[in-house]
């Protein structure tokens, strides 16, 4: 993700990466940038979220930081500027400007929805109208409330619990149309491009330029990618995301070279002398599960 942010933005910034186990310093060292800055929980100065760490299951905790993290950078930047936060399983097409030019000059949130296919719609339910993976915030006195509500929301309660309408942090986004006016629902089709929404689009272009109904792809997110690791081999295959099936020509266009870039990139953390963990148990079954599902992609 942040290699292709690189490559393709272009506007100065900043990254911030917060850093959530003990190889993340060293890691990012090793194959960061030096304007790269890294980020430990301390450092965001948020004593109740700092007391939820082990108390929470890990999963629910890195939700936990989300609007933390969120809510420490808008209120460390000057009015006006913008912070974007980003999951870590996108990758960029294209320069997010586009994306963030919809903000204009009055709006100061911007959010897009899942945009769900037909046969996905049901997730609407559980998962919420928006996605978090991406959440642009102009710093000023209504981003801050937004971030800080957000923020107070799940230091409460994060967890999936959807017979309860809660998906993590996910589903508090579904109130933030009626409470914000100037949030904006992004237009764009070629950002959050995921798994659950490719039923909506004709996906042609290229690997270097997707495109889905003839619109470029700004960036997708590889939500639920599975790479099968084997010994000291590392990352030897991969399925585009467990629990979805896509033609060929997609996981050519879309998946192919995200997965051969992971299996690069593992390697070379292998050579480092940074473990790349595999549990062989799951690894034969997620083989036989992509074998059987014909959505299996060898990165050898």
């Amino acid at each position: 993700m942040l290699e292709s942010l690189e490559a393709h933005c272009r506007a100065p910034k900043t990254v911030n990466v917060l850093a959530l186990g003990d190889d993340a310093k060293p890691f990012l060292s090793a194959f960061g940038r030096p304007d790269w800055r890294v980020l430990d929980l301390a450092q965001l100065n948020d004593v109740e979220l700092s007391g939820l760490s082990g108390q929470r299951p890990h999963r629910e905790f890195c939700w936990t930081c989300t609007p933390a993290l969120a809510y420490h950078m808008v209120t460390q930047v000057a009015d006006g500027d913008i912070v974007v936060y980003l999951d870590a399983d996108l990758r960029f097409f294209a320069d997010p400007k586009v994306l963030l030019e919809e903000l204009g000059d009055e709006g100061s949130i911007l959010i897009h929805e899942h945009r769900f296919s037909p046969d996905r719609q049901h997730y609407e339910q559980t998962s919420g109208r928006f996605n978090v993976g991406f959440v642009g915030l102009r710093a000023g006195a209504e981003a801050r409330a937004c971030a800080s509500r957000w923020r107070a929301q799940v230091l409460n309660k994060c967890e999936l619990d959807p017979d309860n309408g809660y998906c993590g942090d996910q589903g508090y986004l579904n109130e933030w149309p009626d409470l914000y006016p100037g949030l904006r629902i992004m237009h764009n089709i070629g950002g959050g491009v995921a798994p659950w929404n490719l039923g909506n689009y004709v996906v042609d272009g290229s690997r270097a330029a997707p495109r889905v109904d003839g619109v470029p792809v700004v960036f997708f997110h590889y939500h639920s990618f599975r790479s099968v690791a084997v010994g000291r081999l590392g990352i030897i295959a991969a399925m585009p995301a467990y629990g979805y099936e896509f033609p060929a020509s997609v996981r050519r266009l879309v998946f192919a070279d995200y997965a051969r870039c992971v299996h690069r990139f593992f390697r070379a953390a292998a050579r480092r002398g940074f473990a790349v963990q595999a549990d062989l148990h799951k690894s034969l079954r997620d083989v036989l599960i992509g074998w059987r599902q014909g959505n299996m992609m060898i990165c050898l």
